[in-house]
């Protein structure tokens, strides 16, 4: 897609977001629309409603509905846009004008035009995606010029808002590629290598441990996990420090690249999925591709320890014994549960590194699911830095609820052979369990907090600014909360 401001010429559709209250107002202010019949659905949110020209020349009018304008935010916004690019793709349309004076009817209008227009862009960016780079009959190339309909000239901080919007939209399909691939294409190796390609040319530093320097560096967990593979663990760290005023800020993503469960393999039909098992660290990773693109001052260093749980004769066993870097000893009650064995190294040497705030987004549980369903992440940790985090992803549908960690379950992950188990002993409580032992590799002097994402990692179905496959969720939310400090 294409994006200017302008009137545009050779129109084949007008886009007027609108709300269910608006329906009456929008059937007086366009002529076209004087003797339809507009029923309050047409205004619901995710509706879409063509209303076709009735003569040659005249433009076809795309209602899109936003919902009641009470309940009214940017994400429903980015929805609506994300909708209006499908339908826009379906029929096959060429060229087409957005209109916002709707909203002006709503009262939610003034002063947000530009915030109205990155919104846009981002949410027609977003819900067109598609990866189908593997497919034999790749979907074509189909350009859509989308003209931004103002009243007066355009101005920098409009063209601004065109540009954030897309930059935002491609950090996050960048990241939404990482989690997509299949196995087979993103080893652990491939990954690092991903992302030295990303950022080379840009002010971030990119290193990559591996072999024996991740012993060296004493990243204990990764190294038990990735031993099975024939593909070798990483550990990747990037740092962004274009403003060392700033506290320095640690993002931590997990990235096992597919989980078997290891020698405790997963008993599930169908486990395909687990190639999204990075998801975590493909968002850390699009947090910092749109900070760094948007040329936002940072203090900022970006970590993500990367295996292949798999099972073989080299494998992590039940019942091992991990040293960590802090003194910390632990054993492997389970080997399925290794998302949080390398969290923990990464915890260890964020603080190592001089992190004042440390940040860790894993698919770690299915507890968080079944506590939270499919569009909510579950978060823990410091209450202030929990609700900055929900603030920042607000706007972009980017939910995260906080769950409590509860001191009295930690006897739960008691061991008669180490510091601590890797599992719980006790019933349920998964998801917060988790976050105990995580806590256990969190310094004292540091501000924390982790984000249970296995939930909104992907979606079965396109709908508004998602698609069908990886969502790229937590890249727009941590790349705000760290433009906002």
């Amino acid at each position: 897609m294409h994006f200017e401001i302008s009137q545009g010429t050779g129109i084949q559709t007008v886009i007027v977001p609108v709300f269910t209250e608006s329906l009456a107002d929008l059937s007086q202010s366009r002529e076209e629309l004087r003797k339809a019949s507009l029923l309050p659905y047409m205004g619901a949110r995710h509706a879409i409603t063509w209303f076709y020209g009735t003569h040659s020349g005249q433009a076809d009018l795309m209602v899109v509905g936003l919902g009641e304008a009470d309940k009214f935010n940017l994400a429903v916004l980015r929805d609506a846009a994300g909708n209006a690019g499908r339908a826009l793709h379906k029929e096959k349309r060429d060229c087409a004008v957005v209109s916002f004076e709707a909203l002006e009817g709503g009262g939610v209008f003034a002063g947000r035009l530009t915030a109205y227009m990155e919104a846009w862009v981002e949410g027609s960016l977003l819900g067109t995606y598609v990866f189908d780079k593997y497919k034999s009959a790749a979907r074509a190339e189909h350009r859509v010029d989308i003209h931004m309909h103002l009243i007066g000239d355009s101005s920098a901080e409009r063209a601004e808002a065109i540009r954030l919007g897309q930059l935002r939209a491609e950090s996050t399909m960048w990241s939404r590629d990482l989690t997509n691939e299949p196995p087979n294409y993103l080893r652990p190796r491939d990954l690092a290598e991903r992302t030295v390609e990303r950022f080379a040319g840009t002010k971030a530093t990119v290193a990559v441990y591996e072999g024996e320097e991740i012993t060296r560096r004493g990243f204990a967990g990764l190294a038990a996990v990735g031993k099975g593979s024939i593909h070798p663990p990483v550990f990747i760290e990037l740092r962004y420090c274009t403003d060392e005023t700033k506290p320095l800020v640690a993002l931590i993503g997990k990235g096992i690249t597919f989980d078997t469960g290891g020698i405790s393999l997963k008993r599930d039909h169908d486990i395909s999925d687990m190639r999204m098992d990075m998801a975590g660290a493909a968002g850390v990773l699009g947090a910092l591709d749109l900070v760094v693109r948007a040329e936002y001052p940072a203090n900022l260093v970006v970590l993500v320890p990367s295996a292949e749980n798999s099972p073989s004769d080299r494998s992590m066993l039940p019942g091992e014994v991990i040293r960590y870097a802090n003194g910390v000893t632990v054993q492997v009650g389970n080997t399925d549960s290794e998302g949080r064995l390398i969290l923990a190294d990464a915890l260890v040497y964020a603080h190592q590194l001089g992190a004042e705030q440390v940040i860790d987004m894993a698919t770690l549980t299915y507890s968080v699911v079944g506590a939270l369903g499919t569009a909510v992440a579950g978060a823990f940790g410091q209450n202030e830095l929990v609700q900055a985090l929900k603030a920042a992803g607000e706007p972009y549908g980017e939910k995260i609820w906080q769950l409590p960690i509860i001191d009295e379950y930690e006897g739960y992950l008691s061991s008669d052979y180490a510091d601590t188990s890797n599992i719980s002993s006790g019933n349920g409580g998964g998801a917060i369990m988790a976050a105990l032992f995580l806590r256990k590799f969190v310094h004292p002097a540091l501000t924390w907090a982790h984000m249970d994402m296995n939930g909104p990692k992907d979606c079965s179905s396109a709908k508004g600014q998602l698609a069908v496959g990886a969502t790229g969720w937590g890249a727009r939310l941590l790349s705000a909360y760290v433009m906002s400090i």
